[in-house]
């Protein structure tokens, strides 16, 4: 008799399909690799105005899409208002019961998985509500931390992080496995919120190669004649609403105004912190773009800058980088993780050093340039296919031994 699959419930606090963004990429290539041992079921917590969606998104994985409540979302809006902080996420914890149909269909599928998966640390209140199943956490970074940086110091900040902070620690103790992208995070849970070493899991980010593709160096000159950039040297950068890509677009902002015959193109929700009008002449932010948009830019440009000094997870953007034959110039702790060489993959330096090693690129020779390029592509090809992630977890972990 062929034994019976196990089952997975993975509560997540957004949409997943279709993967448009760093975090819905992570779930969908990893748990579809996952998904070849087990049967998967992902219960999305979607917005108001979001259809209801459930289909199968990949072989053995499914997508329950539960759009919040008109009620929850008001709640959601308001609460954040009243905080002054943009901390929606976390609102979860207090407004998850304001979104009944999500409850049902968490429950609904909890009663028939092995283990329940708490994507963020958010929906554990709602998954102790329908279960007592095994857990596990995937954490993307030390909640408090990050709350904190975004709380007001007062009253009603303090007392909302203070909840964080609780609910993060029980997710952490009472979890079976946690999941981490990056070894800072795994160093940082064990050594800052006291959590067992043998309990935690690096997963490291992967690459979808299929879908990123590479260009060239001698396509990207094409590109850049087809869109006017012959004679323009183009450096991109790509945060999100993230305080940290903040403070990584400010050193960006400083760098330019010292390079004026250059242009900087900031990509993503970072530029909600700026004022575009005060930002030097060169600097341009693009916001709001499709993955055709984005490609284009990426393959057109000159150079992506990755002035990264904190963070959990600071692989994601480097591997996508390249992947799409873009060059690099990083700080040490932006390829903290990854076994590169500032000759044979990428120019690392810290962030005060930009401005030379971006000088430096401008004038480096062609051969040089290729070469670098040739070698990036084969490191992500031989070590950041995400079947090969999924599969070293699979056969190293042998996670169907700690369902208990």
């Amino acid at each position: 008799m062929i034994p019976k699959r196990q089952q997975i419930t993975l509560a997540v606090p957004f949409s997943v399909f279709p993967p448009n963004n760093l975090e819905s990429r992570r779930l969908f290539h990893f748990y579809r690799h996952l998904a070849e041992e087990f049967n998967i079921e992902i219960i999305s917590l979607a917005g108001a105005g979001e259809p209801h969606f459930k289909g199968i998104i990949a072989p053995g994985l499914t997508e329950i899409r539960i759009p919040k409540s008109l009620q929850h979302q008001k709640a959601e809006i308001e609460m954040a208002q009243e905080l002054g902080a943009n901390v929606a996420d976390a609102t979860l914890m207090k407004l998850y019961s304001l979104s009944p149909r999500y409850l049902s269909a968490l429950k609904k599928s909890a009663k028939n998985a092995n283990f329940i998966i708490s994507y963020k640390p958010y929906l554990f209140p709602a998954i102790r509500e329908v279960c007592n199943k095994t857990i596990w956490y995937e954490a993307t970074g030390i909640e408090q931390e990050l709350k904190r940086k975004l709380l007001p110091e007062n009253e009603i900040g303090t007392e909302f992080w203070e909840s964080v902070f609780e609910l993060e620690k029980k997710c952490c103790q009472v979890s079976n496995l946690i999941i981490t992208a990056s070894e800072h995070l795994t160093h940082d849970l064990i050594n800052k919120l006291e959590v067992e070493a043998n309990k935690v899991v690096y997963v490291p980010n992967g690459v979808d190669t299929a879908r990123l593709k590479f260009t060239s160096y001698e396509q990207r000159l094409v590109n850049q004649e087809k869109l006017g950039l012959k004679d323009s040297f183009v450096a991109i950068f790509t945060g999100t609403g993230n305080p940290n890509n903040a403070d990584e677009a400010r050193a960006i902002l400083n760098i330019a105004s010292k390079l004026q015959d250059m242009n900087f193109l900031l990509l993503g929700d970072v530029g909600i912190f700026f004022e575009p009008r005060l930002t030097p002449p060169n600097v341009r932010f693009i916001s709001s773009m499709d993955e055709k948009t984005k490609s284009i830019i990426v393959s057109a440009a000159d150079v992506a800058l990755n002035p990264v000094k904190k963070g959990s997870d600071t692989q994601s953007m480097m591997l996508e980088y390249f992947c799409q034959g873009i060059p690099v110039i990083s700080t040490r702790f932006g390829v903290k993780g990854l076994d590169v060489d500032p000759e044979k993959h990428c120019l690392i330096g810290d962030v005060w050093r930009f401005p030379e090693l971006l000088v430096a690129c401008r004038k480096e020779n062609i051969d040089r340039k290729k070469n670098r390029l040739k070698n990036v592509k084969k490191y992500v090809t031989n070590n950041f296919e995400w079947s090969e992630i999924a599969h070293k977890f699979l056969g190293k972990f042998q996670p169907w031994n700690l369902v208990s």
